[in-house]
Parts: C-alpha cells; structure tokens; sequence
C-alpha cells in the first residue's frame, strides 16, 4: 500500500506546512485556509515557501508547475505538492 497518499499524510504535511510558515512569518500561528496574500507572504517570501515545499514534501519543486497566486491557500498548496508527488499515469 501507497502511504504517500493517505488523509494523516496530508494532514501531516499540512501541519507542518503551516508550521513553517508561520515560522517563516514570524507568528505563532497561520490560517491554512488564508491566502497568501493576506498571511503576508510576498513575492520573496515565495521562493522560501517553494524552498521549505520541497524539504516538507521531499519532493523537488518545479515552479512553473505550480499555480500559486496571492489567493492561494496552504490547504490548496497542500494537495498541489501531494499531487505534483504521485506517479503520472
């Protein structure tokens, strides 16, 4: 069986998407359902977040495969990097 894809996996990785972030913001705590934009995460605060993705999800990171916008939510990143991980079929 395929543990990458499993609800405690994501919710795993969310949590400590959300850790990160918050640590990358400076806060105690972030809203995973909060986009970008309005956590505070600017256009150099992306390449971290990219950075940080690729450690929490131990997946190299294409950029340009990810559709990130300031209205993007962690829970959104969340399944894009879950997605960007599972074997094309």
């Amino acid at each position: 069986m395929d543990t990458l894809n499993t609800p405690d996996k994501d919710a795993a990785t969310l949590t400590m998407l959300s850790k990160e972030v918050a640590r990358i913001l400076n806060v105690t705590k972030v809203e995973v359902d909060t986009g970008l934009g309005e956590l505070g995460i600017d256009s150099l605060n992306v390449v971290e977040l990219i950075l940080l993705c690729e450690q929490v999800y131990r997946n190299p990171v294409n950029p340009e495969a990810l559709a990130i916008d300031q209205y993007t939510t962690l829970r959104e990143l969340d399944r894009q990097m879950i997605a960007a991980a599972l074997p094309s079929a």
